[in-house]
């Protein structure tokens, strides 16, 4: 294995857990997700529509033909979800406790772009993934 599929494969496992944990979260325990939903928004609705994109996500990344558009669908998904990191962040009971995490959780989702970005990039670079 090179150290190019080496990547690409923790990218992909990464990506497809993330998102399909995700998913079956917000499909199964949608309530542990109403506090990251801004009160003004229908919480269950906003949740069970923020899974389908995840699992659309975590399935696509796994087949060849589909993994670069998955890649960027999550770089796109986790820069939609950024705002929202940011302003639990800053509230003043946020739901990402202690605050620490929360601090990490965003600068994770940096990581998290960069990784969807890797695997967009392999595709429109003309290498193998």
């Amino acid at each position: 294995m090179t150290r190019s599929s080496i990547l690409t494969f923790i990218f992909v496992a990464i990506i497809a857990f993330w998102m399909l944990a995700g998913a079956l979260g917000h499909f199964f325990k949608p309530e542990f997700f109403y506090p990251m939903v801004p009160d003004f928004l229908p919480k269950w609705e906003v949740v069970i529509l923020s899974g389908i994109p995840e699992l659309l996500i975590g399935l696509g990344v796994l087949w060849p033909r589909t993994r670069a558009l998955a890649g960027l669908g999550f770089t796109l998904l986790c820069l939609a979800f950024l705002p929202l990191h940011i302003w639990d962040l800053f509230r003043d009971n946020p739901a990402i406790t202690p605050y620490p995490v929360a601090v990490f959780r965003v600068f994770l989702q940096f990581v998290l772009m960069w990784i969807g970005w890797q695997l967009w990039r392999q595709r429109r670079e003309g290498r193998s993934t």
